[in-house]
């Protein structure tokens, strides 16, 4: 499968491996290269410390939601303790991801994709009234091409069809309990709270009750279909696409017209008893294989779902937290070490402009990928850790060797803390 990341769009995201990106930058720029691993590995150091601490206070605000954490507790929580974690939590997460260069994904742009159909025929509803909170978050906008026939031609030739992608996609949910969701039911319709709680839990399976009724779900997947978004919630429900309604009606209702017309002949011509059951139940079978055919139909359907969800998931709840620092600390020392080099193979002070343009310049030549580079973020991390010096607005980085004293210094003390 070829993806390509798309042209047009500058991110911030660095698609460049770490180790991959210091060789190529010590070969380009002819440095040193044991002090200019050292120094990587100092600020690898670094940013991994960093956020090792972010990660245990994740984990610790995430497990009273974890639905699948295996720890026994007797801590209980009320209603109010719930809301203020749950916001402590999610107001944690927001920078964790902004540090691994993701985007929130608008309401407009979920809005525009939820309307679409599948490429692949799945075409799936979901009722967000069932949530509490909803996040979505993405990194990487890319396209593949894929070749697909279409009711428009009779299914006779392959049209080229381009497929807009999410190369890494986060989401966080937090499903309502079945008291609150019956609650809001039964004040909307004016029906009687105990019958649409007991419906409710009969045919919506997201929806608890109890102690384990307050649940997050965090997922992160890849390569996911802008059109495809609707079948990553837990509660969606499969529907048909309509060339396939029309593709089903046309054989299943041509089929059951036949039958029809065969009994209507049959019934007027014979008069005996078991003639007139075998017709019945010549029409009985016609229709039965028709509406056969429809669920055998939406079968394929909910596998191919299947399939897709499972090749597209790469981490679930409290495992997303802890890929997700992986990538955020990357994604930082990328900065930082790009930033530094840069600066250290300039001779003279540069402006946050000049170097902005030097970096974004030299990722596109090599790698050709086009990106905006976040320069303010990356000078910001050089000055806290004491490797650049700044004068009138223009930047210049300490020499190798000194570099390397003051990070050793700053990861002393960060470790001491």
């Amino acid at each position: 499968m070829n993806i390509a990341y798309d042209d047009e769009i500058l991110e911030r995201f660095i698609p460049i491996a770490f180790d991959e990106l210091l060789e190529r930058l010590i070969e380009d720029f002819n440095i040193e290269k044991y002090q200019s691993q050292q120094l990587a590995s100092l600020l690898r150091s670094f940013y991994h410390s960093r956020f090792h601490n972010d990660l245990l206070s994740l984990k610790n605000l995430y497990l009273p939601f974890n639905p699948d954490a295996d720890t026994l507790t007797l801590k209980t929580y009320t209603d109010e303790e719930y809301k203020h974690i749950k916001s402590e939590l999610i107001s944690q997460i927001r920078p964790l991801l902004n540090s691994a260069n993701y985007e929130e994904l608008t309401e407009e742009l979920l809005t525009e994709s939820m309307g679409k159909t599948s490429p692949y025929g799945v075409d799936v509803s979901v009722d967000f009234n069932d949530f509490d909170d909803i996040s979505i978050f993405f990194r990487g906008e890319a396209h593949r091409y894929d070749e697909k026939r279409h009711w428009k031609t009779l299914f006779l030739k392959k049209e080229k069809l381009r497929i807009d992608i999410y190369r890494r996609l986060f989401i966080l949910l937090k499903p309502k309990t079945l008291d609150q969701r019956a609650k809001e039911i039964a004040e909307k319709e004016g029906r009687a709270f105990e019958k649409v709680k007991r419906q409710l839990k009969k045919s919506n399976n997201l929806l608890l009750d109890g102690p384990k009724s307050e649940r997050i779900f965090m997922k992160l997947f890849k390569d996911i279909p802008h059109e495809d978004l609707e079948m990553l919630f837990p509660n969606t429900k499969v529907k048909m696409s309509f060339p396939d309604k029309v593709k089903i009606g046309v054989t299943g209702g041509g089929g059951t017209a036949g039958g029809v017309a065969t009994l209507i002949s049959k019934i007027g011509i014979v008069i005996d008893p078991v003639s007139l059951i075998i017709a019945v139940g010549t029409f009985g079978g016609v229709l039965w294989r028709q509406i056969k055919n429809v669920f055998t139909h939406r079968t394929r359907y909910m596998a191919k779902l299947a399939k897709n969800l499972y090749f597209y998931n790469l981490d679930n709840n409290a495992g997303v937290l802890t890929y997700m620092i992986d990538m955020a600390e990357a994604e930082e020392s990328k900065e930082a070490l790009l930033a530094y080099l840069f600066l250290l193979s300039n001779a003279n002070a540069v402006s946050r402009d000049q170097l902005d343009k030097q970096i974004e310049t030299y990722i596109l030549e090599t790698y050709k990928i086009p990106m905006d580079f976040e320069v303010d973020d990356g000078i910001k991390k050089l000055l806290t850790l004491g490797v650049v010096e700044e004068s009138e607005g223009m930047f210049k980085a300490l020499e190798l060797e000194k570099a390397i004293l003051r990070l050793k210094t700053v990861l002393s003390k960060q470790l001491d803390i």
